[in-house]
């Protein structure tokens, strides 16, 4: 486990859904809790969690209305270190996004990493594909298979 990564929305759905990784996602979490492990990403991936929360959490009754407020809130309350998106930054990430075929959401995860030389956190398997070997990826454990 690496002291500091940059963390995209894949990890955070994760603390909240139960999808392939959340029990990497979760020890993540609770290390961060503990201080054993620091964590950061950018200003847009609170709205973009809470939106993809709503409809994969809220909309499908997984999350209660009280549950999808609070967990909209979980990065700053928890003291996630937050980082805006910048003229400077997107105008490379565009670029970064360009050269590699990525999405822009994708794009700004990894350019953040790469100016604060520290691991992405992903569950995008694809993703991390296509930043190798450029930018540092760690790929979220596969959850255990419950039959066994």
């Amino acid at each position: 486990m690496a002291d500091t990564y940059l963390v995209d929305t894949s990890v955070f759905l994760r603390w909240f859904i139960d999808q392939d990784g959340y029990e990497h996602a979760r020890e993540i979490q609770q290390s961060f809790i503990e201080g054993s492990v620091a964590l950061e990403t950018v200003d847009f991936a609170r709205i973009e969690v809470a939106g993809v929360l709503r409809k994969k959490g809220l909309l499908p009754k997984r999350l209660s209305r009280a549950e999808f407020a609070a967990a909209v809130r979980v990065i700053d309350d928890l003291g996630v270190v937050i980082h805006a998106i910048t003229a400077d930054r997107l105008e490379q990430a565009a670029d970064l996004s360009a050269r590699k075929r990525l999405g822009m959401y994708d794009a700004l995860f990894a350019q953040l990493a790469i100016e604060r030389r520290i691991p992405l956190l992903t569950a995008d398997a694809k993703l991390r594909t296509a930043l190798t070997p450029d930018v540092e990826t760690e790929l979220l454990r596969a959850s255990a298979d419950p039959r066994g």
